[in-house]
């Protein structure tokens, strides 16, 4: 199942891991508030590892 992460531009806050349906509903519920936001699929940077030398 994938898992999504919202980043809200207003206080930089970062979301707990939540399911699409409840990505969507905080998402329109932004939307009606006027908050911009970044949301982010788990899975797509599932991979992610930092380099070190």
């Amino acid at each position: 199942m994938n898992k999504y992460i919202i980043v809200r531009s207003d206080t930089k806050s970062i979301s707990s891991p939540m399911s699409k349906k409840e990505a969507l509903k905080t998402l329109k519920y932004y939307g009606r508030q006027g908050i911009s936001y970044l949301i982010i699929s788990e899975n797509k940077f599932t991979n992610y590892n930092v380099l070190k030398n």
